[in-house]
């Protein structure tokens, strides 16, 4: 069970920091309207909801649980599993919400990109 607790706690090390909130590089320089136009993109791609974090959830719980399950000793494969399930379940979480993150990002670049600035990410 140790070695569940610790892969989790790595792939939870492995998520790190936000990409949507980070500064936006630019080829060139920033018009006058680059400040606007950044607040309005950003307000546009904070509302922007793929709805991946449910699936990932889902998928991170079954896969934990089935690894909890065959990694346990003997007579612990429900304890292990319940265990795994629960850690992958938190880890899915995690993958997913940094899906949306980039996705997101992923907005913002193209809503500047459409009212002509030369983001590049």
């Amino acid at each position: 069970m140790h070695k569940i607790v610790f892969v989790a706690l790595l792939g939870l090390a492995a998520c790190g920091g936000y990409p949507s909130s980070r500064p936006l590089a630019v080829d060139g320089t920033r018009n006058a309207h680059f400040g606007q136009d950044e607040v309005e993109c950003r307000a546009l791609a904070a509302n922007y909801n793929p709805q991946q974090q449910a699936g990932a959830i889902g998928a991170g719980a079954v896969s934990g649980g089935l690894i909890g399950g065959l990694t346990s000793a003997s007579g612990e494969s429900t304890e292990g599993a319940l265990v795994g399930a629960a850690i992958g379940g938190v880890l899915g979480a995690a993958e997913g919400a940094h899906s949306e993150d980039e996705a997101r990002r992923q907005v913002l670049i193209n809503c500047m990109q459409g009212r002509g600035h030369r983001v590049i990410g």
